[in-house]
């Protein structure tokens, strides 16, 4: 997205229970910006109520993904 699209930057919105996702964004040079508290429901509990899940949010600057690169 950097190279081809000219982001200037990127961010990715990951559950907090999903650790693998969570290392990727580690492994790519992205950092964790903060958590938003029951974000987002995906589904509904047995009373039919949502179920809210915390998700945090990793980003990346193109200037920084290019320091990663050299």
């Amino acid at each position: 997205m950097f190279d081809e699209r000219h982001a200037r930057r990127l961010y990715a919105y990951v559950e907090d229970t999903n650790q693998p996702s969570q290392r990727l964004c580690r492994k790519l040079g992205m950092r964790l910006e903060g958590t938003f508290m029951e974000f987002v429901s995906f589904m509904n509990d047995q009373e039919g109520q949502p179920v809210y899940e915390n998700t945090m949010q990793y980003a990346i600057l193109r200037r920084e993904w290019g320091t990663l690169k050299a």
